[in-house]
């Protein structure tokens, strides 16, 4: 009888005629131990079937292996590239049996090697105080503690979103009581929700200013990072006067630098909106060393992509034939646009002068403010 060897999971093995049988229920493998007994194994507890070639060139490997501790390393990675793995782990062993500092079947055996001493890594990384994270990455017990922590914190904040929105349709129904109940919100994990609310409700009117005041005056007693950044963008893009000045002054007073990290890139934009928008918000925060970038935002050019053309004309080819052809092209258009905000803006941090539109005598008279004093070099002679 042909001999096959099974490999078990649990690290046994089973030696005779084996078969695979798939079964509905439970896939096993079957072993033909000899004529008179055969044992069936369920396949999760398999690892795998040897055939007898195969192990009986193993045997020969053995054989000629001996006391080579490299001849053993060499085995080891054969039994390794042909998924004997519990051969190669006794290989590896016998390896540094015979040759104790064999650098590569250390590597492999989960050693590590610290003040001229081998130690598995294991057991040195445990003595650093370091523990596995879930992907198996050491981390000190500290930031597994933090980001089970944050997991908790994320589901908790998911929740907030189902619980303020929940509460809102009822203030639309216009229950007093669940007015009340958001008022009365403490938990800072529910910014992210709330900050969503009020971004995501600029536009909709003075109806809303009950509820959006609510949550504006929440986010500013969290002052968590997402509760800033929604008061930040509420203070530039907010269609409601008294909630966008609102939260304009509260940033003036609390976030002055988050305020303008923001609003100062928007005045070098391409659309004149967005100019007008962030130097409306800047004027909270007027800064005379920001002085030529106002000037550069005063008039603005918009540049727009337009379809020209688009008549008809004749053709003939030199066959006789003709037709007619389409011709148009894309030009860009650039259309300046002056910025009273913008001019506003620089008559507050230069009240004694005004020149209108002209960036020319703007940039001269900062340039000279900024210039040192002359001092007159003359010598009496």
């Amino acid at each position: 009888m042909e001999a096959d060897t099974l490999l078990l999971s649990t690290g046994g093995q089973l030696t005779g005629k084996v078969r695979e049988v798939e079964s509905k229920k439970t896939p096993y493998v079957l072993v033909q131990v000899d004529q008179d007994l055969s044992v069936a194994i369920a396949k999760a507890n398999s690892r795998m079937i040897v055939g007898d070639e195969k192990l009986q060139e193993y045997r020969r490997r053995v054989v000629e292996a001996g006391q080579d501790g490299q001849a053993h390393y060499e085995l080891a990675t054969w039994c390794r590239q042909n998924n004997l793995l519990q051969q190669r782990q006794y290989h590896l062993l016998r390896t540094i049996d015979l040759l104790p500092d064999h650098p590569n079947a250390r590597a492999a055996l989960g050693y590590t090697r610290k003040d001229g001493k081998w130690i598995l890594t294991e057991v040195w990384r445990r003595n650093q105080g370091l523990v596995k994270d879930r992907k198996g990455q050491w981390v000190l017990p500290e930031v597994v503690a933090w980001r089970e922590n944050a997991d908790v914190n994320d589901k908790v904040a998911k929740r907030w979103i189902k619980t303020i929105k929940q509460l809102l349709s009822k203030i639309q129904r216009g229950d007093a009581e669940a007015m009340a109940e958001m008022a009365a919100i403490g938990d800072p994990l529910a910014s992210q929700a709330i900050a969503k609310e009020l971004v995501d409700s600029q536009k909709r009117g003075s109806n809303w200013r009950p509820v959006r005041m609510v949550w504006l005056n929440k986010l500013k007693e969290f002052r968590t990072g997402a509760a800033v950044e929604a008061i930040v963008k509420t203070g530039l893009l907010d269609t409601d006067d008294v909630v966008r000045e609102d939260a304009l002054a509260w940033l003036q007073s609390n976030e002055t630098s988050s305020a303008i990290a923001t609003y100062m890139p928007w005045l070098k934009s391409n659309n004149p909106k967005q100019v007008k928008a962030a130097a409306r918000a800047l004027a909270y925060f007027p800064n005379p060393e920001a002085a030529f970038v106002y000037i550069d935002a005063l008039i603005t050019i918009e540049k727009q992509t337009q379809q020209v053309g688009g008549g008809s004309r004749a053709g003939f080819d030199n066959a006789g034939g003709g037709g007619f052809s389409q011709g148009s092209k894309q030009v860009v258009v650039n259309t300046p646009h002056r910025h009273p905000e913008v001019l506003q803006l620089l008559r507050s941090i230069a009240p004694d002068v005004d020149f209108g539109y002209d960036k020319s005598a703007w940039k001269n008279y900062f340039a000279e403010l900024r210039s040192p004093p002359r001092s007159d070099l003359r010598r009496d002679s």
